[in-house]
């Protein structure tokens, strides 16, 4: 089997049948889908259930996360490479086809481009064009989930992190971890598009663990071994990056005062900054 698709999920039975039908109708068909329930409360199971494919198989498990979730489904997976998307988004009918293309060159790992819309189906934004992975990932998670293919053998050997805190940034600190180690290949041939809602885990969050979220990310990525010997000498536009992320959701939220400290720790920590589009953003929003 050339793909496994692991979809971790909870509480999405109103989303994810859209997410499963649009894997299944691809055009390439030599795949699996794992679908794991990390402990939903609500009718999921029998959403699952309704889909009549003996690709799709149905894990539930009790809640730790979408990082203990993913892990728990790289260990079931049987394909040679594992594709991780997230339930709430659509697959286009050419995710697999072109995966199975450049998988002819024996990629460890390789991202496929996507698109973000809203819940109309309108573009909300143009992700940034990719040009090189391993040089662009430190100044921020330019990667979707849904377009990350990685090794069975290195997914089982390099899983996500499993602490809750983390959970929405356990991915790009795993995107780095790769990066740091084996060479990302890459199609911008959109295959996807991320689904931009209102329950997006990304959106609803507060301030107290959007920050502890950020921070205990940037502390691991700076600890981390190989991520050092690879990528040291970019750790203050990482720095910057964690700094501003967290400045601009604050300002949006109306949190100026914490803002501003976060924005002048972006600012020292790298002064090419304020080249970025960001840097705007923030005093944007800092100003209205």
């Amino acid at each position: 089997m050339k793909f496994s698709i692991v979809i971790p999920t909870y509480n999405r039975a109103s989303l994810i049948e859209k997410t499963i039908k649009s894997l299944l109708s691809q055009t390439y068909r030599d795949f699996e889908i794992l679908v794991i329930d990390d402990g939903s409360t609500d009718n999921t199971a029998a959403v699952i259930q309704s889909i009549s494919d003996k690709r799709v198989n149905y894990y539930k498990k009790e809640n730790a996360e979408r990082g203990a979730a993913r892990n728990y489904g790289a260990q079931l997976a049987k394909g040679d490479y594992i594709n991780f998307f997230d339930s709430d988004d659509v697959a286009y009918p050419n995710h697999l086809a072109t995966a199975n293309k450049l998988i002819d060159s024996n990629p460890d790992v390789f991202h496929l481009g996507y698109d973000i819309k809203n819940v109309d189906g309108t573009i909300t934004r143009i992700p940034t064009k990719i040009t090189d992975i391993n040089k662009q990932i430190i100044g921020g998670n330019l990667l979707s989930c849904n377009g990350v293919f990685i090794k069975s053998t290195i997914a089982k050997s390099y899983p996500f992190s499993e602490e809750r805190i983390l959970s929405a940034s356990e991915d790009y600190l795993l995107w780095l971890q790769l990066a740091a180690v084996f060479k990302f290949e890459y199609n911008n041939t959109v295959t996807s598009t991320i689904i931009n809602h209102e329950q997006r885990s990304v959106i609803a969050i507060n301030k107290e663990s959007l920050i502890a979220r950020q921070e205990l990310f940037l502390n691991k990525a700076l600890a981390d071994k190989n991520i050092k010997s690879s990528y040291a000498k970019y750790f203050p536009k990482l720095k910057a990056e964690v700094y501003s992320y967290i400045a601009l959701h604050l300002a949006l939220s109306d949190e100026k005062q914490t803002a501003i400290s976060y924005f002048k720790n972006a600012i020292k920590s790298d002064v090419s900054f304020v080249l970025r589009r960001r840097f705007l953003a923030i005093i944007k929003h800092l100003l209205l």
